[in-house]
């Protein structure tokens, strides 16, 4: 009872200092537009339809790491070895935990890269600049494996393509949110999904 009691207690302690970190993500990207005067583009989308869109892209983006997973081969291994390590964080955590931290990381991470710094850097550079150049520091700063850089850069890429074209930072943020809250429940929730792909692709 005890050992159970503990376990809890540093899995609750974990994911207070995951959420803290996400918010911190938050006021970071608030206050650097802040202070740089960083105008966020209006949206040619109305609300609704962002959201809509932005969950429909998330599908779209996982079944797409699905297909990979199935046929990558040994980029496909090292891959989810990376995604595994990540999730095995959020181990034991409810679905309300999980779609916690995936909507922090979303607005959080989304309003930083793409609402100000692509957004900052636009302003100095070209626009293919500036989709690379946010996308190549979000992704050495989730870097984990040469692999796991390359996916995570070339979904930045999109997310930075996507919010140029749309001026929606709303869209962005649903589809990085709710991608990461499916990502996350496959592989936290229901693993045998994953090995089940792995099967049947070699």
């Amino acid at each position: 009872m005890y050992f159970r009691c503990s376990m809890n207690k540093k899995r609750d302690q974990r994911f207070a200092l995951i959420l803290l970190s996400q918010l911190a993500i938050v006021a970071v990207g608030m206050f650097l537009i802040w202070v740089f005067s960083v105008q966020i583009p209006g949206a040619h989308i109305e609300r609704l339809n962002a959201v809509a869109i932005g969950t429909l892209l998330a599908i779209v983006t996982f079944l797409l790491f699905a297909v990979i997973y199935r046929f990558g081969g040994k980029f496909a291994q090292a891959l989810l070895n990376d995604t595994r390590r990540v999730s095995g964080i959020f181990s034991g955590y409810s679905w309300v935990h999980l779609a916690c931290v995936a909507a922090l990381a979303g607005v959080g991470e989304e309003l930083l890269f793409r609402g100000f710094l692509q957004t900052w850097l636009s302003n100095h550079f070209t626009i293919t600049w500036a989709i690379l150049i946010a996308s190549i520091i979000f992704g050495l700063l989730h870097y984990l494996s040469h692999a796991y850089f390359i996916s995570v850069t070339l979904m930045s890429v999109a997310f930075g393509v996507t919010y140029y074209i749309m001026d929606s930072l709303l869209m962005v943020m649903v589809w990085h949110a709710v991608y990461d809250f499916i990502a996350l429940v496959v592989l936290v929730k229901y693993p045998g999904l994953v090995r089940m792909t792995l099967v049947k692709g070699h």
